[in-house]
């Protein structure tokens, strides 16, 4: 009997953000509860910092070159329009195979092994900024068109979808998907007050209006409008024989903070925790990352105020998880139900007086929290597993928990066979500021980062300097400057092989 899976994912929250991961203040009982029952992953790595690029390696299994989704506004490649020719002779001379008119993502993979599939909140595979003559269904301009909310068709694989648009208090706009139609019809008053049509501001340097508490009731947020759609899906398909595979996005706690008053009374006090300090820097940093410090610094009681909101917004997440965990214990069906909590990359919150995040790494926006609750039947896992991994390995370990054989041009690997044990995820920056593209290597020990057009080099032990105050590679010993070229010379050659011909961006001559 196949089991079913359930993807939970939030945005822009860090490992550090969970009780489980050591967080004093979080309420996160049922998140806690999750971690106590699976696996959870210490050293979970993004492939990008930013959101539609690491989404696209998790639901593609694929790192950014594979894929080719380098930054936010470059859409998953997909042409779902039937205009692929079987039979081209060209292409086939061109790539040996026939041109691919997508790139498969875990919508497809499990849809296409009898799989019910639904998607749920948030997803980002589309740019939501996107002009409307795009016709990206996640964009919000489309969603101003009042049939949009009509639309059946399977999107990116999913057979099924209910989108939540934007963050803070978008998507409680009329474009903010259908959470926003749904809070139009069914709280009209709230609608109106709270709907501005506008877009958050989210310019460098200027971050204040974005922190503040919303009037928004928990009970009518997005969070708990995504526990509950979640749960009529469940009740809905009482009869299905068929297994589910289900993604819930959760728009938070990506920036605007703007938790609902009613959470956020219980954490507007809590202590902040021992942020990494400028003044404890040693040696130099890159450039770009220089730069990146001076762009996103902020205030100390916008960062007291930010931190605590979000702590605040992960609580109302994690009574969401509790509810659809009571459901699927409820149904039957939660022993059979291979339960995923992860999020797509972190924030600076409050690190060395900044906030938000940027396009070259740090350690806070990389190591994002991973836990896997298997099915009963599954082998036998350690209750924390501190090996390197990426979300690029998530779909290939998911397709092996089910029985099902990963596509060879895959480049993640399973997290539970050998090759998890050595794993080295890679992280590919490709910024639209030339000067600063960087590509990063994690293993079990190091972060090292190089930059392609400066040759500028990061090495942090995080044996000993998890805030990464102490960079290995300026003026590094002979020791340092070895494990450097090492780490340079494998991930130049990783870099290299994953960049995927047979799914880039091309066009039939």
């Amino acid at each position: 009997m196949k089991k079913n899976i359930l993807i939970l994912h939030t945005d822009q929250q860090r490992f550090d953000s969970l009780g489980c991961n050591g967080n004093p203040s979080a309420q996160t009982v049922n998140i806690d509860k999750l971690a106590s029952e699976g696996c959870n992953f210490t050293r979970h790595i993004s492939t990008n910092t930013a959101c539609m690029p690491s989404r696209a390696s998790l639901m593609t299994g694929l790192y950014v070159p594979g894929h080719g989704v380098s930054s936010n506004g470059i859409p998953l490649w997909r042409r779902d329009n039937g205009c692929e020719d079987k039979n081209n002779v060209i292409s086939q001379r061109l790539f040996g195979v026939d041109v691919h008119d997508r790139i498969p993502t875990m919508g497809d993979v499990f849809t296409e092994n009898g799989y019910d599939t639904y998607l749920l909140g948030k997803l980002h595979l589309e740019p939501l900024l996107a002009d409307p003559s795009y016709e990206f269904y996640e964009s919000s301009s489309i969603w101003e068109r009042e049939e949009t909310v009509n639309d059946t068709k399977p999107y990116y694989g999913f057979n099924n979808k209910k989108l939540a648009l934007g963050h803070g208090e978008a998507p409680c706009n009329y474009n903010g998907g259908h959470y926003g139609r749904w809070l139009k019809d069914k709280h009209p008053k709230i609608f109106e007050q709270l709907a501005t049509g506008g877009e958050p501001n989210t310019k460098e340097g200027s971050i204040r209006k974005d922190i503040k508490l919303s009037e928004l009731p928990s009970e009518l947020h997005n969070s708990t409008w995504l526990a509950d759609e979640t749960c009529n899906y469940l009740d809905n398909r009482k009869d299905n024989d068929k297994p589910f595979f289900m993604f819930v996005g959760f728009p938070d706690p990506h920036h605007p903070f703007v938790p609902p008053k009613d959470i956020a009374k219980d954490f507007l006090d809590i202590p902040l925790p021992d942020f990494a300090k400028k003044s404890d820097i040693k040696g130099k940093k890159p450039k770009a990352v220089e730069e990146a410090m001076e762009s996103f610094h902020v205030d100390q009681v916008d960062l007291a105020d930010a931190y605590r909101y979000t702590t605040a917004s992960v609580k109302l997440i994690d009574n969401s998880v509790g509810v659809i965990i009571d459901k699927l214990k409820e149904m039957g069906v939660y022993d059979d139900t291979i339960i995923v909590y992860t999020s797509d990359h972190g924030d600076f919150l409050g690190d060395l007086e900044m906030i938000c995040k940027y396009d070259v790494a740090f350690n806070n926006l990389l190591n994002v929290p991973f836990i896997v609750k298997p099915a009963k039947d599954f082998k036998k896992i350690p209750k924390v597993n501190k090996n390197a991994m990426s979300n690029a390995d998530v779909l290939p370990t998911l397709m092996s928990m089910v029985g099902l054989d990963e596509s060879s041009y895959m480049q993640g690997v399973d997290i539970f066979s050998k090759q998890g044990e050595n794993n080295k995820p890679m992280v590919t920056c490709f910024t639209a500021r030339e000067p600063d593209r960087n590509i990063t290597l994690y293993d079990n020990q190091y972060r090292y980062t190089y930059y392609l057009d400066s040759g500028e080099e990061e090495l942090y032990d995080h044996n000993i300097d998890k805030k990464e105050l102490n960079n290995l590679a300026y003026e590094p010993t002979s020791e340092y400057k070895e494990i450097c070229n090492n780490f340079k010379s494998e991930l130049l050659q990783k870099h290299v092989e994953s960049d995927l011909g047979i799914f880039n961006h091309y066009g039939l001559w």
